[in-house]
């Protein structure tokens, strides 16, 4: 482009000069040569930010595909939370129902309540969103509608995930501190201890709402996302 410019710049310089051209003919001729000056760096212009543009929705192809994979991840990993809580919960209203005659029923046949442990940790995956993220290339994604969408996501509904399972965790350390603080008693006394099955309770009032946000907020949403990323990949 730097030639060219150069190139037609020259033309106009020597039009000026040309002692044989009237005056008429060499504001002709400049007029020309300037036209065809700004309509090359015009179309260079356009050229570069239509290649730019083309690169741009491309890097949010690749973007939105691998996203798409995480969300499908993120749903299985969700059934499996789900799962898990449920089971948990099952038997930690198990232990609760327990009357002292049946805890002395149990420890007398040399048995011992099961206590299942699940601890949750990060549960959704994120990576792909923080990396696009960081690199500020979200504003590449030109569906408003979609664009908020992923932001909902992973700004409000993960952290909110990861929040109510790290809340869970501490209940369930909770119980066994309970369990350490009780080391030297029968067991049976543990688990007919009121303050213990309060503590118990509440885990298993948190396991139950865990529940109700995976179903009712996260996964639907995850759901929604992934069809929603499909429409705009089948553009």
């Amino acid at each position: 482009m730097q030639e060219e410019i150069t190139k037609h710049s020259n033309k106009i310089y020597k039009a000026v000069k040309k002692p044989e051209h009237t005056l008429g003919e060499k504001v002709k001729e400049i007029i020309i040569e300037i036209f065809i000056i700004v309509f090359a760096v015009t179309l260079s212009i356009w050229l570069h930010g239509w290649s730019e543009h083309r690169h741009q929705q491309e890097e949010v192809s690749v973007f939105l595909a691998n996203l798409k994979n995480d969300l499908k991840n993120d749903i299985e990993s969700i059934d499996r939370e789900i799962h898990a809580y449920q089971e948990t919960n099952v038997d930690y209203e198990k232990i609760l129902a327990l009357t002292p005659s049946q805890l002395d029923s149990i420890y007398k046949s040399n048995s011992k309540v099961n206590f299942p442990i699940h601890s949750h940790g990060q549960t959704l995956t994120i990576g792909n969103y923080e990396s696009f993220k960081s690199s500020g290339k979200l504003g590449y994604i030109e569906d408003e509608k979609l664009k908020q969408k992923i932001l909902n996501y992973y700004q409000i509904f993960v952290p909110a995930a990861n929040e109510v399972d790290k809340m869970y965790t501490e209940f369930l350390f909770k119980c066994f501190d309970k369990e350490i603080e009780n080391a030297d008693k029968p067991e049976k006394e543990l688990y007919s201890d009121p303050k213990y099955k309060k503590t118990l309770s509440y885990l298993v009032k948190l396991g139950k709402n865990n529940i109700r946000v995976y179903k009712e907020n996260t996964k639907p949403l995850a759901v929604e996302l992934i069809k929603e990323i499909e429409k705009d990949l089948n553009k």
